[in-house]
């Protein structure tokens, strides 16, 4: 538990391990206290109290478990939520964390060039190429790398397990994934195609309308703009050449999400639902320079199952750039 107050700041930690871990994460910035697993809301009250104040503002409390819960609505007895306001807050970021979204997106693009060079050699298997991609973003320093993965013809929906994985990779087989990254503690994904042998002349079209989407969508990243309008208009373009409505599509995720010190930052991820309530749009967040954006449309289209593409894109003062720099379109795996 993080404890501000208006003399101190202070981690309650539940054990050695943590303690070093904070300790090593945040140096001398704030004070670090060990209390024991049973100790971390009777400390955080107790530190809490110094500052002679009836209310207690509280983020968080969803994600206790319902011992830790308990505890805590009998040691803070008079809380009042400000998820919101700090939800808030996370949407600007500055030029420090925009580096870390950069250098998140580095290793991601790391990890795809390594995916596809595996995924070139006569032996490949889907099993081994999980297992080198995520070490490869390990090996770059990333705090979080996974990988789902996709093979054969018509890949239909993405994989994460490698129990769920097919046995080989062969001729005519697509190498479909998406990488998820955070370093320190801040997130990047990137999500590519690539075929082993001349793809399909659907497939490319399929991949250069992808493009065009995503193209379309870093368009509209102005200071200023609502940001729910970015979600309407790549729900919108891909209807326009998907068959299938998003609700009796075979499968489809959300094609956009922020990212943050979450995969999905919270405060953005009402705006960018496409089953959101309209009417509450007026209220909804606006775009500014430092909100980062995943954008990756993807859907299903019949002889070519499930296509997608994504990248990282970084709103700036004067528009929006992307982060991830891998080449879009079909990689080729020769």
């Amino acid at each position: 538990m993080l404890v501000l107050t208006a003399i101190d700041a202070v981690i309650v930690a539940p054990g050695k391990n943590e303690a070093r871990l904070f300790t090593t994460r945040v140096g001398d910035l704030y004070e670090i206290n060990t209390a024991g697993p049973q100790g971390l809301v009777e400390r955080a009250a107790r530190i809490a109290n110094r500052s002679n104040r009836s209310r207690v503002g509280v983020v968080g409390t969803d994600e206790m478990t319902a011992k830790l819960s308990a505890a805590f609505v009998e040691g803070f007895p008079r809380v009042v939520r400000i998820d919101s306001v700090l939800q808030s807050m996370r949407l600007e970021r500055d030029p420090a964390e925009t580096d870390l979204h950069r250098r998140a997106a580095e290793i991601s693009d790391a990890m795809l060039a390594r995916a596809f060079a595996y995924a070139a050699t006569p032996d490949a298997t889907p099993a081994r190429l999980m297992a080198e991609v995520e070490h490869e973003g390990r090996a770059w320093g990333a705090d979080v790398s996974r990988l789902w993965l996709s093979t054969g013809p018509e890949p239909p929906v993405t994989f994460f397990e490698m129990f769920e994985l097919p046995q080989t990779i062969i001729p005519g087989d697509r190498v479909q994934l998406g990488t998820m990254v955070s370093y320190e503690g801040y997130f990047a994904q990137g999500l590519r195609i690539g075929s082993r042998g001349k793809p399909a002349v659907q497939l490319a079209d399929a991949a250069t309308r992808l493009i065009d989407i995503q193209d379309a969508a870093l368009a509209t990243l102005v200071p200023g703009r609502p940001v729910h309008e970015l979600v309407d208009l790549i729900e919108a373009r891909i209807d326009a050449m998907c068959p299938y409505p998003r609700d009796s599509d075979p499968f489809r995720f959300q094609s956009c999400h922020g990212l943050g010190l979450d995969y999905s930052e919270p405060g953005l991820a009402e705006a960018l639902s496409p089953r959101r309530d309209r009417s509450r749009d007026i209220y909804g967040p606006r775009l500014c320079a430092g909100m980062v954006f995943e954008i990756h449309p993807n859907f299903t289209l019949p002889g070519l199952g499930h296509v997608c593409a994504g990248d990282v894109a970084l709103v700036t003062e004067t528009g929006a750039e992307w982060l991830t720099k891998f080449p879009r379109g079909i990689f080729a795996i020769d």
